[in-house]
């Protein structure tokens, strides 16, 4: 995967009356709060109690269940700042894009129950999903409109579209494979005569023992990654068609069934964000930063501190019963919570 899931999952704790620094405080039964917003520990036991259901997930947490409460505490606490800068900054995403940005984490692992089943082993809960994704897109569009005046040249957007081509330009196939050309044209008679005898005729005649099961499919392809006679057959015949290909591992009776086409204009997004990946990464966090220290946020000693600049709960050396809280008041600089103490 491209981009790393951020777990969205916490847990719960007792109720404690707990009081931030200077005026800000974790009211009863608050994980933490966040400007005006309250994470309470019943919805965070509620998220990581989900995300733990999976045994390969209680294994990564592994004996250190604080830790992943911690982990995902940060993150939700990053959900709700990420939020508001997206409102401060005038971005917002709609359901259209979540589901492009869901299609998108999905083709990347082979579909989406390869998604879900990843998705869960990292402790983000199947109910979960779609939430994450949102977030992934969110923080996507807020970087996008951070970084809108950079300038990128238009050569260097086609370089690495051209690089990538087998990402922007695919051929959904399947193929039949035998030893002999005579064998190939009798069986690519039948199939033009009846098409829907395919993917009969590959589990009786093909060799490719890979694809026969499934009728010969081979799914979506780039160029770039294929036999070249092969490719050329399914890149140069239109959908629909039914020929003949001579690679080095025999004769190929192919079914050139769709193909998909990303132009440069509708890849330019994806492009320039793969291009600045350091510079969106500097700009939001930086902007995340500011807007959490306008918000304020305050976690329960319990949980641990907020980082400001790392925008994470770390661990703390405070007990549970402590009664101040060393995450930073609205408006309070990182280097003024450097080092929080009891």
């Amino acid at each position: 995967m491209t981009r790393t899931f951020r777990l969205l999952a916490v847990s719960g704790a007792a109720a404690l009356v707990l009081t931030g620094c200077g005026n800000g405080a974790v009211r009863t039964g608050a994980a933490a709060t966040v400007g005006s917003d309250r994470i309470t520990t019943s919805a965070l036991d509620t998220v990581v109690t989900r995300g733990l259901a999976d045994p390969t997930a209680q294994q990564n947490a592994g004996a250190d269940r604080v830790a992943y409460e911690r982990s995902v505490l940060g993150r939700l606490i990053e959900r709700v700042v990420l939020n508001e800068a997206a409102t401060q900054a005038g971005v917002s995403v709609n359901g259209a894009t979540v589901d492009a940005t869901l299609d998108s984490f999905a083709a990347q692992l082979g579909g989406l129950p390869q998604l879900q089943a990843e998705a869960t082993k990292a402790g983000i809960a199947p109910q979960d999903l779609r939430q994450a994704i949102a977030d992934v897109a969110l923080r996507d569009a807020l970087g996008d409109k951070l970084t809108a005046s950079i300038q990128v040249p238009q050569a260097t957007l086609q370089q690495a579209y051209n690089q990538a081509i087998a990402q922007f330009d695919q051929v959904h196939s399947a193929h039949i494979l035998v030893a002999t050309q005579a064998l190939a044209e009798q069986i690519l008679a039948k199939v033009k005569a009846d098409p829907t005898q395919f993917a009969a005729l590959a589990a009786k005649y093909s060799t490719d023992t890979s694809s026969k099961a499934t009728g010969g499919d081979l799914g979506f392809q780039g160029k770039g990654a294929l036999d070249p006679a092969f490719q050329k057959a399914i890149f140069t015949n239109k959908p629909g068609s039914f020929v003949i290909a001579h690679s080095k591992f025999g004769y190929h009776v192919i079914h050139v069934i769709a193909r998909k086409t990303t132009t440069l204009a509708q890849a330019t997004t994806t492009l320039r964000r793969n291009l600045l990946t350091t510079q969106r990464q500097a700009a939001v966090s930086a902007y995340l930063q500011k807007v959490a220290r306008k918000l304020g946020v305050h976690v329960n000693p319990r949980f641990g501190s907020w980082d400001p600049v790392g925008q994470q709960v770390i661990a703390t050396n405070c007990p549970a019963t402590a009664v101040s809280s060393p995450s930073p008041r609205a408006n309070q600089t990182p280097a003024a919570v450097a080092s929080p103490s009891c």
